[in-house]
């Protein structure tokens, strides 16, 4: 059986274009007509490079063409506008056609793609991207000129000021999925996607593109030194930083800024570099105690290109001090943090806007909570106004302020006893060391009573606070006011 060959139509494609060519010169409409019945032969017999040079030609024949390489159809075209909405229809028809060629029609739509910037108006050159939206929507084999034209769309629409029209648009687009598109474009339009989720404040939908981004693309920011990649990068973690912000996420916003400190082109501007450094030591501040925080706050710590004055403020938390708000922050470094110095740039953290003032507030619960795990090593019960003198807070603000807000942390639990105006301080234990701790209490418990030597057991530490957690127990509803009429009690 033979073989099924393609029909070769490049002669008759020559001759019809040459002729078409001439007929141009007088009347487009003539010209294109004259190629209409070669375009479907060459489709319907499936010679596919002679119709895709006849739908090109087809295309460009309205424009007055002044140089034009017969042999790729790639020549500069150097043109006025002419039949602009016959232009608009025959790139609809030619789409439409039955038996269409993917590559015929893709080279067609690049061909007119590269025709928009050119247009006479911005009326006929908006008509001419629906146009071509209309005719590449749902086609993969020109996903990406369907992306690149809707980007065009999105722009204008931002410039008019219509956000929430501009970010739907660009939100359907899936582009994680284009297999097409090179990996830094497909990182450029996430990072649009993530950036009008924020504008709209659709910070779920931000959450997803980000993961989507660092992902798939942490080796393609991390091993190119290129300066686009690099600012790629850059635009990531500062629409980063934007998002953690929002959510309060002090110690992800401290990640984000020594990324950016990290990155070469960062690096080589030393203001920059400052900047990015000493915010990330603020945030880090900012951040509730944690391992991982008191991890990152030793690393920052041995910069050799941080502040000193930053230096020095970081060694007041790694110290195991007490730090007066009063005395070694606001008398210290009030004008450095909020305002700047001439060696040391003003952050912006602690502003004087709404979020700034806030900031301001948290940096001195931070300082109390430091402060309380320090009194938390001394004491078990401590007075409020030895308290409040400890962590420079007044009673009256000790009494306001709950002081579970002013410690942050997992690890330690505060009791406070008002009406006696005493704060019994306990460190979180895990469940075994719980459990062993109340079982040597019990047994201390009834070794005294056994033995009548009730002022042993009124003094032991452990049964204090085995009596203490009781009491608490007691008062949460966890346990029988009755427990201790049970068997065995």
């Amino acid at each position: 059986m033979a073989d099924k060959r393609e029909a070769d139509y490049t002669k008759r494609v020559d001759e019809a274009v040459l002729k078409a060519k001439d007929l141009a010169q007088k009347d487009v409409e003539a010209a294109v007509g004259s190629l209409k019945d070669i375009e479907k032969l060459t489709r319907i017999d499936a010679d596919m490079k002679s119709n895709t040079r006849v739908v090109q030609y087809m295309v460009r024949l309205f424009v007055k063409i002044f140089q034009i390489n017969f042999l790729f159809f790639q020549a500069k075209l150097c043109f006025e506008g002419q039949k602009w909405d016959l232009l608009m229809e025959t790139i609809m028809t030619l789409s439409t056609k039955r038996r269409l060629i993917q590559i015929a029609i893709a080279e067609m739509v690049r061909d007119a793609v590269a025709m928009i910037e050119k247009m006479p108006s911005e009326e006929l050159k908006m008509k001419l991207i629906e146009t071509l939206r209309t005719v590449t929507a749902g086609k993969i084999y020109v996903e990406v000129e369907h992306a690149r034209l809707t980007l065009m769309v999105v722009k204008k629409l931002e410039a008019e000021g219509k956000l929430d029209e501009a970010a739907t648009m660009l939100l359907e687009l899936q582009v994680e999925t284009y297999g097409l598109m090179e990996m830094k474009e497909k990182v450029l339009y996430l990072l649009e996607q993530m950036r009008y989720s924020l504008v709209r404040n659709d910070y779920a939908r931000a959450t997803i593109i980000s993961e989507n981004i660092i992902l798939n693309n942490i080796e393609f920011f991390n091993n190119s030194e290129t300066e686009d990649v690099q600012d790629l990068k850059l635009k990531y973690y500062e629409l980063m930083i934007r998002f953690g912000l929002h959510g309060g996420n002090y110690l992800d916003v401290c990640r984000h800024h020594l990324e950016i400190y990290e990155t070469k082109k960062i690096k080589e501007d030393s203001v920059k570099a400052t900047y990015h450094l000493c915010s990330a030591v603020v945030y880090c501040l900012l951040a509730p105690h944690t391992n991982e925080q008191w991890d990152l706050l030793n690393r920052i710590a041995i910069q050799r290109e941080l502040e000193t004055d930053y230096k020095d403020i970081l060694n007041l938390f790694i110290n195991q001090k007490l730090i007066s708000f009063k005395r070694d922050i606001v008398a210290k470094y009030e004008t450095l943090l909020r305002r700047g110095t001439a060696d040391s740039p003003d952050t912006g953290i602690f502003d004087k806007s709404i979020e700034g003032e806030k900031r301001w507030s948290e940096l001195q619960l931070r300082v109390a909570d430091h402060s309380m795990k320090k009194i938390a090593r001394d004491y078990t019960m401590i007075t409020l106004e030895r308290l409040s003198h400890l962590i420079g807070f007044s009673t009256d603000e000790i009494q306001t302020v709950p002081l579970n807000t002013i410690v942050r942390s997992y690890c330690m639990r505060i009791l406070p006893n008002r009406p006696s105006q005493i704060v019994h301080l306990r460190w979180n234990q895990r469940t075994v060391e719980q459990l062993e701790t109340n079982d040597t209490a019990v047994k201390i418990i009834s070794t005294n009573i056994n033995t009548g030597n009730s002022s042993s057991f009124l003094t032991d530490k452990f049964c204090l606070e085995y009596c203490f957690d009781v009491f608490n127990e007691l008062s949460n509803g966890k346990i029988s006011k009755n427990w201790w009429k049970t068997e065995g009690n």
